[in-house]
Order: C-alpha cells, then structure tokens, then sequence
C-alpha cells in the first residue's frame, strides 16, 4: 500500500519515501517477536544439517542440551499442550461449572498446594495469536490454576481429556515461558496505558526492551535460543522504523515541550 501511494504521489511530482513515511504499530511489532520467539521454543535439534540461517547463528546453549527432560518438554511444544488441555476444559457449559465447582471445593476444603492457599474461581484463557500478551495470558491462568487443574483431570468424568494434563517438567518449563513473556506484556501495557501520543517513546522502548530480552535471555538460557529469536525481530524493525524521520521529530517535539514547562 505505501508504495503504490509513493508511486501515485510520484506521477504527479510530489516527493514520497515507503520507508522513511511508514509508522508502524509498536504493539503489533513486539507480537511479532514474541511469536517468533514461540516458534523457535520447540526448535531445539542440535544437527546443522537441518538447522534454518537464524538458528545456525544462535546455537542451542548448552544447559538445554544437558536437560533431557526440559528439552523434550520444549520439543513437545509445551504451549501447544496448554492450549489444547484450555480448549478441552473450557469445551462446554457443563464442564465450565465443574471446573469452578472443583476449585470451590478445594477452597471450602482449606486450600490448595503444600500452603493450603485458596485459588480464586475463575476461567481458564484462551489464546489468539493476533492478540496482544494472550499467549502470556493463557499460561499465566494456567500456571495459577495448576493444582486446581490437576484435580479436576482426575475426576472420573474427565478420563477422556485425562491424557492433556500436564507434568511437573511441563510446568517448570511454563513457568519460564511465563517469565519471558511477562517482559514484552508489560512493555505493551505500559504503551497502552498512556493517555497522550506515544511516537515519541517508541526508539527508546525498542532499546529497553532488547537490553531486558538480553538480560533474561542470561538468566533463562534453556529459553535462550527463542529470545533471541525475538530480539533478532525487534532489531530487525528497530532499525526499519530508525529510518522514519517522524520518530526523530516526534522526539525531538517532546524535547521542546518539556524545556517550555520547565521555563514557564
């Protein structure tokens, strides 16, 4: 679409660039990444010979490699079991209230876990990949819900989806993927929450976000190939939207209103 409206301006003499004039949603962008990112968590094959151009330059770290179970939970994609153990559990009505009746019951008993602490009765999440931080979501419901979870898959009526409960391992490795996508959840929330225009804010949160990614990605690093993944895609359009000259005046305009606040 930009270039056919350069081409158009072009016919008529008016000078238009597709790149320098295109702005593009920060949120949608950082989406972007984080599905990369969920792509490559299941990518975890040690062989070049089957390896793409991007995980040939980010060779699995060793910690995956020695974690036999971590790496099969991964390879399983653990995220695809969430989502289909919520898909089963959320299929009707009926087992809607069973599953809130069962989180009822485990609350009215003194809790759940090793703390016996009362879960609140809510829904498990579904996930849409177009939708901002719903991956996030679903996994953070999930890993909430865990305990009320594996007691509802035990009942008696449940024996047919009693196969998608999830493992101790699984779960582990969910708590993981909840803590990178935590990161890229709350750099979106803090975009949507503002009140004024947020152009201005865009480069330096690009650059917030990679330094954040790079960190975890030291403290995660069986998870480490798949953030990289998604800071090599933030990169990838920071420097796209580096050749926008709007960006730089929107900064440059926030600059000059804040000094005239100050003055006056």
């Amino acid at each position: 679409m930009m270039r056919q409206i350069m081409d158009a301006l072009r016919v008529d003499g008016i000078p238009f660039d597709e790149d320098g004039n295109r702005i593009r949603c920060f949120p949608h962008v950082v989406n972007i990444a984080v599905q990369t990112a969920l792509k490559y968590l299941s990518t975890t094959t040690f062989d070049p010979a089957v390896l793409d151009d991007f995980e040939a330059q980010h060779e699995n770290p060793e910690a995956l490699k020695q974690d036999a179970d971590y790496r099969t939970a991964l390879e399983a994609d653990v995220v695809q079991s969430a989502r289909q153990l919520v898909e089963k559990c959320r299929a009707s009505g009926l087992r809607r209230e069973e599953f809130a009746e069962t989180i009822e019951d485990g609350n009215s008993q003194g809790g759940w876990g090793e703390n016996k602490k009362p879960l609140r009765v809510v829904s498990l999440l579904k996930d849409m990949e177009i939708r901002w931080s719903s991956t996030f979501l679903m996994v953070d419901r999930v890993l909430e819900l865990a305990p009320a979870i594996d007691s509802f898959m035990k009942k008696d009526k449940q024996h047919s989806i009693a196969y998608l409960a999830l493992r101790p391992t699984e779960l582990q490795v969910l708590a993981d993927i909840r803590k990178f996508l935590q990161v890229p959840h709350v750099v979106q929330e803090l975009v949507s929450a503002e009140k004024t225009p947020t152009l201005s804010l865009v480069l330096p949160l690009y650059e917030q976000l990679i330094v954040m990614l790079d960190n975890l990605a030291e403290q995660l690093p069986k998870l480490a190939h798949a953030i990289k993944a998604a800071t090599t895609k933030l990169e990838e359009y920071m420097e796209k939207t580096r050749k926008t000259p709007m960006h730089i005046f929107a900064m440059m305009f926030q600059l000059y209103c804040r000094i005239l606040i100050t003055v006056s």
